[in-house]
């Protein structure tokens, strides 16, 4: 049902990715699905100077009703004189919290509305009414029936779009910079990401062994002072491709948000990438995978795509014809198998192992 993932490159930069593939009833497969998003009002990002972005996992229905209610509580505490409260993310994160839990209500509520006729607080109080006539809640089966809604006891098909839903809030405020939570409506837990990376949903272990990869190899300093911002992003393309090569329901188009709230030029402090851009980003990282390109040679390439916003065409034209046998790279990149598999001997096998470049604003 997707993978979610973020990654922090320096104290007031990261970023946040997902795929859009998403199973309907684990029947049917669709490439449609709008994981990330923003939920800060554009007025108070511009007035408070904070960005961030909400990467949700689970059922689309859940997390889109969460979203537009957070949207609009963060207005109304703004509009309330609430600018200072609101100027820490870590406020903000408990009003997705919140709001996260009343959903879970409500839909909780609407279940046994439909079911037996009260809600929860109907139940808790051992009645409700019908038509002005008291009706006692009391058969066995229905008590039974209704608490295991309610706990999440009962786990089916109607009860899991309710409660299997998490999301990874993260982005950047002016006093503690770039920072993220995982929030989690199972059990309405709020918890900050320690470790400078998040994976949730299908294939996170996998996506987890390439962050730990990369964090293994960087120093205390560079974790907490922040590495470049390129070799970031290329190690946050390779941990979703990790869980795109080896779980099952991750697949189709990634979407990229870029938050950096030190920016110069307001519109890159928070930024979406998608279609074009995201497809041949992939496709870089697929040939360096494959050993048909080196990662020197891909890196100013990423640099120009992603952050420098010069034309996808160009890039790619560059791009293939910096591989040393061109027509096994568009193979590769229409799904073709090699063996023996093609090495370039100058290919790098990990991220930012010889990059000496620092982060460029």
């Amino acid at each position: 049902m997707a993978i979610v993932t973020s990654l922090q490159f320096s104290p007031s930069s990261g970023a946040l990715m997902c795929d859009e593939e998403y199973w309907y009833l684990r029947r049917r497969r669709a490439f449609f699905l709008d994981n990330i998003r923003n939920v800060i009002p554009e007025e108070v990002s511009e007035a408070l100077g904070v960005y961030a972005g909400y990467g949700g996992w689970g059922h689309p229905g859940f997390h889109e009703e969460v979203i537009q209610h957070s949207k609009e509580a963060i207005l109304s505490e703004w509009k309330n004189g609430k600018s200072s409260e609101l100027s820490d993310l870590e406020y903000i994160a408990m009003i997705i919290r919140r709001v996260m839990e009343s959903t879970r209500r409500r839909k909780v509520d609407d279940m046994l509305k439909y079911l037996y006729g009260f809600t929860v607080d109907e139940f808790n109080q051992g009645y409700f009414e019908e038509n002005g006539e008291k009706i006692d809640i009391k058969q066995d089966a229905v008590v039974k029936a209704a608490k295991g809604i309610i706990t999440y006891q009962t786990k089916n098909g109607l009860t899991d779009p309710i409660f299997k839903n998490k999301c990874v809030f993260t982005g950047y405020d002016p006093t503690w910079g770039f920072r993220g939570w995982h929030i989690n409506a199972e059990n309405t837990v709020c918890s900050l990401i320690s470790g400078g990376f998040e994976a949730i949903g299908a294939g996170m272990y996998g996506a987890g062994v390439e962050f730990s990869r990369i964090m293994n190899r960087l120093t205390l300093d560079q974790r907490r002072g922040g590495f470049d911002r390129v070799w970031g992003v290329i190690g946050l393309i390779e941990a979703t491709l990790n869980a795109w090569e080896h779980f099952h329901e991750v697949g189709g188009g990634l979407h990229l948000v870029l938050i950096d709230g030190k920016a110069s030029n307001i519109k890159d402090r928070y930024q979406e990438l998608s279609d074009h851009v995201m497809q041949l980003a992939r496709e870089m990282i697929t040939a360096v995978r494959g050993g048909m390109v080196s990662y020197e040679y891909v890196y100013p390439l990423m640099e120009k795509l992603i952050f420098m916003k010069q034309q996808p065409k160009k890039i790619e034209k560059s791009f293939i014809e910096g591989s040393n046998n061109p027509e096994d790279l568009k193979k590769l990149l229409r799904g073709y198998k090699f063996y023996p598999w093609p090495v370039n001997e100058t290919a790098k096998t990990s991220v930012g192992r010889s990059s000496s470049k620092k982060e460029k604003k």
